[in-house]
């Protein structure tokens, strides 16, 4: 028995033995006495457990990792104050964060024509950045590359490269929007099992993990073996979103091309399949979707990581665009359910349809260059942001599905805005515009009639694709009080 039990025990005694008023004050005392130990005690225990609490959750060894620009070793992401932080700043800038510029040691310029006419330009510009023969084969030998580095952690997998334009031309935001995608795909069991009994930082609880943790923590150690590899340079990541990847340099046969590897992820498959079907229905189809995704990455709306409309969305609002615009008697492409290689995916396929389809479009004479002009003037006039969605399933203008959720924004000025809606086929509950803010939205619509003014007084395609540089801060403030004084 201790000091502390031998003083209450005499206490008690001493309560018993005393007379009832004298018991009672002393029945007080001792609760009193008792209550103010208790809570320094608990005082105590907080600061000695708290630096060892602390200890403990900065050397988990299962903490999730992410990768800064140019370093080698991953490090610890940042803790949950930090989110709650930067949720406070959300709140605090509802609008979404407004690009500035900074200097660059390699400035980008506008692409330079032999032709002279808007027409003949965009002519000579599709047929340079259409895919090519050699960037196939390249991109097949990243595919490669990937898959032998790759080895050691996971021989299973299999490794798919797709290339939505010419990989070989160097554009403005080439790495910020590659055109190269890098999936590995495997069974998630075997990623459980490759996590467990990884050489170096195993993950002996990966089978706990749900699909999209272990999707990321697939996704890291490949990205792990990939640096740690030669030809291989980390860029930047994006886990945010529903499909985490990783932007690499990949340096092969003296070419240094940017890439997006990812794992498991079917967005790439998606659009490569879209971007085949409307190229062999149409080839005006395919040629105007890499004319818009490249003007859209020159202008600088199509970085999906900033909260712009991704490549991918893009291609959908052309197919949209193709198939509901009333410039011709009939569309220049049908339903989705008629392609034959997506619909396949969609486990629908309609032949007749699609027979139809390429028979009208053969006689159809449009060029590509009016088929962008009335692809802006329709996205900026006549297609209504609040009312309609883009759902190339449905093929036809009308309100947004009931079980497709709307992006609303707010806008620098305290307002609230419908973002335009884009509905994913093969997910028909994703909106694409799902992370679009106030101030994307704001320079979506800005670029479109920046477009259609362009166009239609048939300026120059290099001024149309001049790469856009964000403002500087100082213009900013200086409009700002100039507006004020107003």
């Amino acid at each position: 028995m201790d000091v502390n039990s031998m003083v209450l025990l005499g206490v008690g005694l001493l309560v018993v033995a005393a007379p009832l008023e004298l018991g009672q004050l002393a029945f007080a005392f001792v609760g009193a006495l008792c209550y103010a130990a208790l809570q320094a005690s608990r005082k105590v225990t907080r600061q000695t457990l708290q630096p060892s609490d602390k200890i403990r959750r900065n050397k988990l060894p299962t903490a999730p990792t992410a990768y800064r620009e140019g370093s080698a070793k991953p490090f610890v992401r940042k803790s949950e104050g930090a989110a709650i932080a930067r949720q406070t700043k959300r709140e605090e800038n509802p609008a979404g964060r407004q690009e500035y510029r900074q200097q660059s040691s390699q400035p980008v310029v506008a692409p330079t024509f032999n032709a002279n006419s808007f027409e003949s330009q965009v002519t000579e510009l599709v047929c340079k950045i259409a895919p090519s023969s050699e960037g196939d084969k390249l991109v097949q030998d990243i595919a490669a590359a990937v898959k032998k580095a790759l080895k050691n952690l996971i021989p299973e997998a299999e490794v798919m490269g797709f290339a939505s334009g010419d990989v070989l031309l160097g554009t403005a935001f080439a790495v910020a929007i590659p055109e190269v995608d890098i999936i590995l795909s495997a069974n998630p069991s075997v990623f459980v099992e490759r996590l467990k009994h990884r050489a170096s930082r195993p993950l002996p609880h990966a089978a706990k993990l749900d699909a999209w943790k272990l999707q990321k923590s697939m996704l890291r150690a490949c990205t792990d073996e990939l640096t740690a590899a030669p030809g291989f340079k980390f860029r930047r990541s994006a886990f945010k979103g529903s499909e985490p990847k990783v932007t690499l340099m990949a340096e092969l046969n003296g070419r240094a091309i940017p890439i997006d590897f990812s794992v498991n992820t079917i967005t790439p498959l998606h659009n490569a399949a879209l971007l085949t079907e409307c190229g062999q229905i149409d080839p005006r189809a395919k040629e105007l979707i890499l004319l818009v995704r490249r003007w859209a990455k020159d202008r600088g709306i199509s970085h999906a990581a900033k909260g712009h409309l991704s490549p991918y969305a893009w291609s959908l609002l052309v197919i949209y665009f193709l198939q509901v615009w009333d410039g011709q008697e009939s569309p220049v492409l049908p339903n989705i359910t008629s392609f034959k290689m997506s619909s396949s995916l969609l486990r629908k396929q309609h032949k007749e349809q699609r027979a139809c389809a390429t028979a009208a479009a053969d006689t159809s004479a449009t060029s590509v260059a009016e088929l962008f002009k009335a692809f802006v003037s329709f996205y900026s006039e006549s297609f209504s942001w609040r009312k309609e969605s883009v759902s190339i399933r449905a093929g036809k203008r009308q309100p947004p599905s009931m079980s497709l959720p709307l992006t609303i924004v707010t806008l620098s000025s305290g307002a609230s805005e419908v973002a335009l809606s884009v509905e994913d086929p093969f997910q028909p509950r994703r909106n694409l515009s799902e992370s679009m803010t106030g101030v994307t939205v704001g320079r979506l619509y800005e670029e479109l009639v920046r477009a259609k003014t362009l166009s239609s007084q048939e300026m120059s395609l290099s001024v149309l694709l001049e790469p856009w540089v964000p403002p500087e801060r100082e213009t900013l403030a200086a409009d700002a009080g100039h507006d004020s004084e107003e």
